[in-house]
């Protein structure tokens, strides 16, 4: 179901690559051009180097679209995509005693330990994980919520958009699944 997730965009798509910005002086979004090797253009350039851990040009909808998947255990739309062992084993602790901050990692995604959910809003099992454009997102079984929060710029000093808008996802929540 993810229509609008490459690596490369098809040619046809090029027009809906939304642009690039970063700040001036004043912390004022402005539009990016080209800066050192950073090419706010690069998913136009049509390659054959298809990252595991980055690359991806993609859509909030598409994204959701894998997040829900991952928060049903492996399934969507009634397939089975992912085996249930597996999504355990990408969004459980796989680093053991071992924190970065007060964060546990699984395979590909930081985890929410009781640490983390005593500073933050989030449940305990909680994943997420952010993009190099200020792209952030995260998925909490318990609560049953896929978020993401999208922007498009390099460099991103605004970070505590993000977490203002985890606070505020979590204070609009009327009942607990908890």
């Amino acid at each position: 179901g993810m229509k609008d997730t490459y690596f490369y965009l098809p040619a046809e798509k090029h027009s809906r690559l939304v642009r690039l910005h970063t700040e001036n002086k004043d912390r004022k979004a402005i539009p990016m051009s080209f800066a050192g090797s950073l090419d706010p253009d690069f998913p136009k350039v049509q390659g054959k180097f298809y990252s595991g851990g980055a690359g991806l040009s993609s859509t909030v909808y598409d994204y959701a679209i894998f997040l829900q998947m991952l928060l049903n255990g492996g399934t969507y739309n009634g397939q089975q995509l992912l085996s249930p062992a597996s999504i355990r084993m990408m969004t459980s602790n796989q680093i053991g005693d071992f924190t970065v901050g007060v964060r546990k990692f699984g395979l590909g995604f930081g985890i929410a330990n009781e640490a983390e959910a005593a500073i933050q809003p989030v449940s305990v099992g909680s994943f997420d994980w952010a993009g190099a454009f200020a792209t952030t997102y995260w998925a909490d079984p318990k609560e049953g919520i896929v978020a993401l929060f999208f922007t498009q710029k390099w460099p991103n000093s605004w970070g505590e958009l993000a977490n203002k808008f985890r606070v505020l996802t979590y204070q609009a929540i009327k009942s607990s699944n908890k």
